[in-house]
């Protein structure tokens, strides 16, 4: 962890985060609420999330670039 920087932790952070609150929707769902707006919600969050990890893909592949110059 100590190699990591802050914001890469923070992604990380935010990602958990997110991830916990998708299954908790995921699972009221499926116990009956399906309503648009938790529909809604749920999408708002999941591509929040991929955008996410897609940042945390694109750090990690910056901090490889500058730790192992080609």
């Amino acid at each position: 962890m100590a190699g990591k920087s802050k914001k890469l932790l923070k992604l990380e952070d935010h990602h958990d985060y997110l991830n916990r609150k998708t299954k908790e929707l995921d699972a009221e769902r499926g116990e009956g609420d399906r309503s648009e707006e938790s529909k809604q919600l749920l999408l708002r969050l999941k591509k929040t999330k991929l955008a996410i990890k897609d940042e945390i893909t694109r750090v990690k592949n910056g901090i490889g670039k500058l730790i192992k110059p080609k």
